[in-house]
């Protein structure tokens, strides 16, 4: 289900849970802004008294050299604006999660949060391969096939130049965003 709508489904909302866990999947869930409360009121009304949030998640910072090439190519081909609305990405950091669960949605104490700065290893398929599945959403974006091509080509082109190990492999600049809350 959309975790969104965690809120609307009574069932869930009993206050019976001991545990809610997320694992890097709130950057996406979290991406549209008019949803944001209702995830964490969700999240709230599902875990009993002293009930224990858990979550890793993508934070200021993820993989920004992936996200910088990809708005500035793909924004230069449909607009800067086109490409900011169909960035698929929130990577909050921790004064932004700590105010969301603490103070605007309330009800939480934050016992733990950290920011967490960890390069990768890209795995076999590479840049390219990252670029293709991860940035599908932004190359979608450019219409024209052969620009759309084109439009990878020079994206994984810049990647080379900040990704490519003197060492050996490509690195992707993860930057994780970690918490355990639990409700007060």
């Amino acid at each position: 289900m959309d975790a969104t709508k965690l809120i609307h489904k009574p069932e869930l909302q009993t206050s019976s849970f001991d545990k809610v866990f997320s694992n890097a999947a709130m950057h996406w869930i979290l991406t549209p802004e008019s949803g944001r409360e209702d995830f964490f009121r969700g999240v709230h009304a599902a875990l009993k008294p002293s009930g224990v949030f858990c979550f890793e998640m993508g934070g200021m910072g993820n993989v920004a050299e992936m996200r910088t090439v990809l708005l500035s190519v793909v924004g230069r081909r449909i607009g800067l604006e086109k490409a900011r609305a169909i960035d698929p990405w929130f990577f909050p950091d921790e004064t932004w999660m700590r105010t969301m669960l603490e103070e605007t949605v309330g009800g939480f104490k934050v016992e733990r949060i950290e920011r967490e700065y960890r390069p990768t290893p890209a795995d076999a398929g590479g840049i390219v391969g990252w670029v293709r599945l991860m940035g599908k959403q932004f190359c979608d974006a450019v219409s024209d096939a052969e620009d759309r091509e084109a439009c990878i080509r020079e994206i994984c082109d810049v990647l080379k130049t900040v990704c490519q190990s003197p060492g050996g492999g490509d690195w992707i600049g993860y930057v994780r965003l970690r918490a355990l809350a639990r409700r007060i």
